[in-house]
């Protein structure tokens, strides 16, 4: 398969100085500027050398020898990122065809691991299958089956599902519902105990204090903040005050939040005009099934909503922008999370559209580019070996024509993706979406 990907890709070699023997499989991008997505700051003119998967050497030219042998990307122009993250998505459902069709939509967007929030055990042999190689497509995390009401109801039906998950594998533990208050905290002390985060909705029927009393590790939502005790959004305008305390509270508590507002945006954008949303070109590298599913006879949204509601969904959109704003200039820590798969939400384009919403909200590029790779690395537990372009990093790269630090749009303007070590150049990912425009036929 290694051999496969390289041939794909068009790489210029270029003559370098022998050394005592070639390392199989090297790959140097040379004369590449690298951003920091810490400090801002850029390094131009850099060599950087992939070795076994691994980021091996990286500097300017003539202080990296490179290995005899090694293929050479010729990076001048060019920018240099970490693989993008995207801390929600859902894998599950669909044929097995259909859900390596989604694998690859993401890395063709430079999207190079995803974690799953809706699991079962096919999401686990699918999560092997893409690490051992048997399956093309991004590093894959997983949560599994939901543990809250009606799956679960007392405090030692929680402990016995969280255990269980652990010893099954799965990477996190989903909250997507109500728990009592004892059950709740037993989930949060038992994946403590056991070594499993706890991430997903807030507890709404408990409120925000509990959560924070009990330092859930992620909220998958900004939309979580607008909901009172009886799962209302009515009173969202009274949010904007708190925002400052809101802040402060998740800062103490260490949780981590997925503003998630692509995906929020769109369902307000159905509700006024679905046949816009569905009329978007990338729509037409999903599924057919996918495509039906999201179509006006089965649409979920548009069996709930219509005109008259968008512009409410709107107003607390603008409310959900002046919180993210506000969460991240408190220190709040944030990640790109889109809700893959949720109607109107498209695999891999949803990150660059979340990357864009955050700055439109108020983030720098510099700020949303790192919520989808240095801050994904340090929530995946993975800052030591992820999420930066530097010695002893894994080699999942994203290679731009354009810097996405001066304009955020850039992150769109791939030249290529680099997936454990396996280049793929812009020529081998247009095969890659050529492939997925013909519709999958449901089986």
């Amino acid at each position: 398969m290694k051999a496969a990907f390289v041939a794909a890709a068009s790489i210029v070699l270029l003559s370098c100085a022998a050394t005592p023997s070639r390392e199989p499989g090297a790959i140097a991008i040379v004369n590449v500027n690298v951003p920091s997505l810490d400090d801002g700051s850029i390094a131009p003119g850099q060599t950087v050398v992939i070795q076994h998967g691994v980021i091996s050497a990286v500097g300017r030219a003539g202080a990296v020898t490179l290995p005899q042998g090694a293929d050479v990307i010729d990076g001048a122009g060019k920018y240099l990122l970490p693989g993008l993250v995207d801390t929600h998505v859902h894998l599950a459902g669909g044929t097995p065809d259909e859900q390596r069709a989604l694998l690859k939509l993401f890395v063709a967007n430079g999207v190079s691991t995803v974690v799953n929030l809706r699991g079962n055990a096919q999401m686990l042999t699918l999560r092997r299958d893409v690490a051992d190689g048997r399956v093309f497509g991004p590093t894959i995390y997983t949560v599994g089956p939901y543990v809250n009401e009606p799956f679960v109801t007392t405090p030692d039906e929680v402990e016995a599902a969280v255990v269980e998950q652990k010893r099954a594998g799965y990477d996190f533990v989903k909250l997507h519902g109500d728990l009592s208050l004892e059950a709740y905290k037993r989930l949060n002390d038992v994946a403590r105990r056991e070594g499993i985060r706890v991430i997903g909705h807030a507890p709404r029927n408990l409120g925000l204090e509990v959560m924070f009393e009990e330092r859930q590790y992620a909220v998958a939502h900004a939309e979580e903040f607008l909901y009172d005790r009886n799962n209302s959004s009515r009173d969202f305008a009274a949010i904007e005050p708190r925002i400052p305390e809101l802040a402060r509270a998740m800062v103490r508590s260490g949780i981590w939040l997925m503003p998630n507002l692509t995906a929020y945006q769109l369902i307000a954008r159905q509700a006024d005009d679905l046949s816009a949303v569905l009329a978007r070109p990338e729509t037409r590298y999903l599924p057919q099934s996918t495509q039906r599913t999201w179509g006006p006879a089965t649409n979920p949204y548009t069996a709930r909503f219509g005109k008259r509601d968008a512009p409410g969904f709107l107003l607390r959109y603008q409310l959900l922008e002046k919180l993210v704003r506000g969460f991240q200039q408190a220190g709040v820590r944030l990640l790109v999370g889109t809700d893959a798969m949720n109607p109107g939400v498209v695999p891999g384009f949803s990150v660059h559209d979340e990357i864009a919403d955050l700055v439109a909200a108020g983030l720098t590029p510099q700020q949303a580019l790192g919520a989808a790779t240095t801050n994904a690395a340090e929530f995946l537990g993975r800052a030591a070996d992820s999420g930066r372009v530097a010695v002893g990093q894994a080699a999942d790269l994203l290679l731009l024509d354009a810097n996405p630090l001066e304009d955020v749009a850039n992150s769109r303007r791939i030249a290529g993706v680099m997936l454990r070590g396996q280049f793929l150049d812009r020529a081998a990912l247009d095969r890659l979406l050529i492939e997925l425009d013909a519709p999958l036929k449901v089986r």
